[in-house]
């Protein structure tokens, strides 16, 4: 996608420490009125909407809480709507969004959301550092990675380690808005190596309980 295109009037979802990272899938359940309506206007539409992570009791305005300046593209993949109007909906991330907000004649806020691309990584540590972010992914996902081609960008599989981390949110939202793919990727191989670490020290703890004849 194109770094310079830009989509008008996107429904826009604000939502406290809601870090949605491009290539990845998640759930989602809408109960409010003005949402509802945002589904029921979607489901006549592409089914795209800006999902915006605000910052918890942070600044509000006339419309709600201060929209971030980022914001992730996502796609409805699969709904079921409720008997009572809720409803349950599988997200798809499709790219991080600058985001300007612009008037809407909805109940929800709509937003001008430019598309943003990731860099390449290039150079000859490139491919070194997708192994390992591809072998950090095939440690936390029983080896169901193997189908990952093999030339797929380092910030796409940077952010798929991510949130295969299930990060505590500050540490989640610093990953999130780090634009540097080469710096992500990093970041995400260095939090894999700790939670790792991690769980080898609790389960040599574990093992060194006292034991019975």
């Amino acid at each position: 996608m194109s770094t310079t295109q830009t989509l008008r009037g996107v429904p826009v979802f604000p939502l406290p420490g809601f870090y949605l990272f491009p290539g990845t899938v998640a759930p989602l359940h809408i109960f409010e009125t003005r949402y509802r309506q945002m589904m029921q206007d979607l489901m006549d539409s592409s089914g795209r909407f800006v999902m915006a992570p605000c910052a918890a009791g942070g600044p509000r305005g006339q419309a709600g809480p201060v929209l971030p300046e980022l914001g992730t593209l996502a796609e409805i993949v699969q709904t079921e709507e409720l008997e009572d109007g809720r409803w349950l909906v599988l997200l798809l991330a499709l790219s991080r969004v600058s985001l300007v907000e612009v008037p809407s004649d909805r109940l929800y806020r709509k937003v001008d959301a430019r598309m943003l691309d990731d860099p390449e990584v290039t150079g000859e540590a490139a491919p070194k550092l997708r192994g390992k972010l591809v072998a950090a992914l095939q440690s936390r996902s029983d080896g169901n990675w193997d189908d990952m081609p093999g030339d797929a960008p380092v910030g796409q599989l940077a952010d798929l380690l991510l949130h295969a981390l299930r990060l505590d949110p500050a540490t989640c939202g610093r990953c999130y808005l780090e634009r540097d793919p080469l710096v992500r990727a990093t970041l995400a191989l260095s939090l894999h190596a700790a939670a790792d670490a991690m769980t080898d020290g609790d389960a040599a703890a574990d093992g060194d309980g006292p034991t019975g004849d």
